[in-house]
């Protein structure tokens, strides 16, 4: 316990938590502060973009079967962690199967802003991970929401609500769950990292590269105030209600480590996928969610993972996976 208290202790200072800390701080005190949108966007595909090409260049050398068990892997941790949110958030704290499904959608997807925390927390401790992690990220983001919609359409048609929207709406959930800004991005980082060349690659290095991390302050610094904001609006707020914003992270995530321990990945790699596994999707998941189940309660599955689960995990989450994967190797 003594070590994932000193751990937490010193992720909680490193600059990428303090300006997150700061963002909620701002909304808080009622601050004028704000990120102009044109800003937003532009570090956001820098940020995006930057992650990509790193996992792309360090793809050159990996073997499609030396990544296959971690694929595998990373697809059934999706839809197990789906199952095992709905389970928890319908059983235990009995929402309705609507709110449930939309937001177990969100648990069986992944959050990019974790993942980048993740690899940020190992790079500052000086511990490597697998060169692939950034394809594994890209492979978990749309599956679960997929079959959270695919369920949801079963469902209506059981009790005889089939409207147009879960008709019609499955090429778009697609669309956004595949080929949404967030994966767009990343997909296309990974595929220039992957076939350009390296003369060319050293000559976008201060811009997607040497300026990382201060973005990376910056986009945390909104999305502190984003979570904040979030958490606000919902209506007659019950923190016991959403405890399970703080319980299906612990879950998925020593999930998370305990596969990958038996897949063989290194120290690094176990923590990444436990990043991946405990982190909650609030990108591609919420657009493609708000389309395909419009009567889901859009503040039930936001507030969660945006303003409950993404600080826990930045806060608490990373520090206990790694303490956890270092147990177990």
């Amino acid at each position: 316990m003594e070590q994932i208290i000193e751990i937490a202790y010193v992720n909680l200072l490193s600059p990428v938590i303090l300006f997150f800390l700061i963002g909620i701080v701002a909304v808080l005190v009622n601050s004028d502060l704000e990120v102009p949108p044109a800003f937003y966007t532009g570090y956001t595909m820098i940020i995006l973009f930057t992650i990509g090409i790193k996992g792309g260049i360090e793809l050159r050398d990996v073997a499609f079967l030396e990544m296959l068990p971690t694929i595998l892997a990373a697809i059934f941790l999706s839809f197990l962690m789906l199952f095992i949110a709905y389970i928890v958030i319908n059983k235990l704290f009995n929402y309705s199967v609507v709110d449930s499904i939309a937001i177990s959608a969100h648990y069986g997807s992944v959050s990019a802003v974790t993942f980048i925390a993740g690899l940020a927390f190992l790079d500052k401790i000086g511990v490597t991970y697998e060169a692939y992690m950034s394809a594994i990220l890209v492979i978990m983001e749309g599956p679960a929401i997929i079959l959270a919609i695919i369920l949801y359409n079963m469902y209506t048609q059981k009790q005889g609500e089939v409207t147009d929207d879960a008709k019609s709406g499955l090429k778009t959930v697609v669309k956004e769950a595949f080929f949404g800004k967030s994966i767009f991005l990343l997909l296309g980082g990974i595929f220039i990292g992957l076939v350009a060349h390296m003369d060319g690659l050293l000559k976008i290095q201060p811009l997607f590269g040497d300026l990382f991390y201060g973005l990376l302050c910056i986009f945390l610094l909104h999305m502190g105030m984003v979570a904040t904001q979030s958490l606000l609006k919902i209506d007659h707020f019950n923190p016991l209600s959403f405890l399970f914003a703080f319980l299906l992270p612990v879950i998925g995530g020593t999930i998370g480590v305990l596969v990958g321990h038996f897949i063989g990945l290194s120290l690094g790699g176990a923590v990444i996928l436990a990043v991946l596994t405990g982190s909650a999707s609030y990108i591609a998941a919420p657009a493609a969610i708000a389309h395909a189940i419009p009567k889901a309660n859009s503040g039930l599955y936001l507030g969660s993972a945006l303003g409950l689960t993404l600080p826990f995990n930045l806060v608490v989450g990373i520090p206990y996976f790694y303490w956890l994967a270092t147990f177990l190797h």
